[in-house]
């Protein structure tokens, strides 16, 4: 586990807006905070490519959060494509194995120097244990827990060509002690006081920091609020990021 002393996590803010409108009212509010925004599909099908290229020409961080998952030259294209947006970081669907993997990574070998991060996707956070065991009964015929699941994908991560996983911070003692250096976004994070709603593997922005997360995610509890600024700095201090507000 990193050195809690140095190690702080980044905070994505997820833009959970059906229209662009909203999405760039609360770019606005957030102003200068060191935050990373994730454009999901809603977003994306709402405001397309050029609100992509807006928030990039405002010079924010974007993670394209759009979960590729296709036979392997589609998904090669789709991502180049993505990359010539010039975000910071997308996700691929584990799932899709080696052979999609690899080909992102010979596909963006012609454009290294705008290489956004591959982010390997495991098990959505929506999954308990029994909704996964319906899923992987239903493949296999046998019910597998989530954690043999993710660390079986995570495993073979790196080696496929992903730069990072995202994953519930409940697994990620185990995925550190497989792959220490690997970067770690964490979805389903809620501060205290948050309802989870759709998530199933939860856990607050300081246990999540203190698991040793590269980045977590947070969406409804800075989109729905009505002081987003005040809770967005909350949530930062509580990731390690209290030196951005001493100094």
């Amino acid at each position: 586990m990193p050195n809690q002393a140095a190690h702080h996590t980044e905070l994505i803010v997820a833009l959970d807006f059906p229209r662009p409108e909203p999405a760039f009212q609360l770019v606005k509010e957030l102003g200068d905070l060191p935050l990373i925004y994730k454009v999901g599909s809603e977003l994306f099908l709402a405001g397309g490519p050029d609100l992509v290229r807006e928030l990039v020409h405002q010079k924010k961080r974007i993670f394209l959060d759009l979960k590729f998952h296709d036979i392997p030259n589609t998904v090669a294209r789709a991502i180049k494509q993505a990359s010539l947006l010039h975000v910071e970081m997308l996700t691929v669907h584990l799932a899709g194995g080696s052979h999609m993997l690899k080909s992102v990574v010979n596909e963006l070998a012609e454009i290294e120097s705008i290489r956004p991060k591959i982010l390997g996707v495991s098990v959505l956070t929506s999954f308990d244990d029994v909704k996964w065991a319906e899923v992987t009964k239903a493949l296999s015929g046998h019910a597998v827990d989530v954690m043999d699941s993710v660390l079986g994908l995570v495993e073979h991560a790196v080696a496929w060509g992903a730069d990072g996983v995202v994953c519930s911070a409940i697994e990620l003692k185990p995925i550190r002690e497989l792959c220490p250096g690997l970067y770690t976004v964490v979805p389903g994070i809620r501060p205290h006081g948050f309802s989870a709603q759709d998530q199933a593997r939860v856990m607050t922005p300081q246990e999540a920091h203190l698991a040793g997360a590269s980045a977590i995610v947070v969406g409804r509890p800075i989109c729905e609020s009505r002081d987003p600024r005040t809770i967005t700095e909350q949530i930062l201090r509580e990731s390690g990021q209290s030196a951005y507000f001493n100094g």
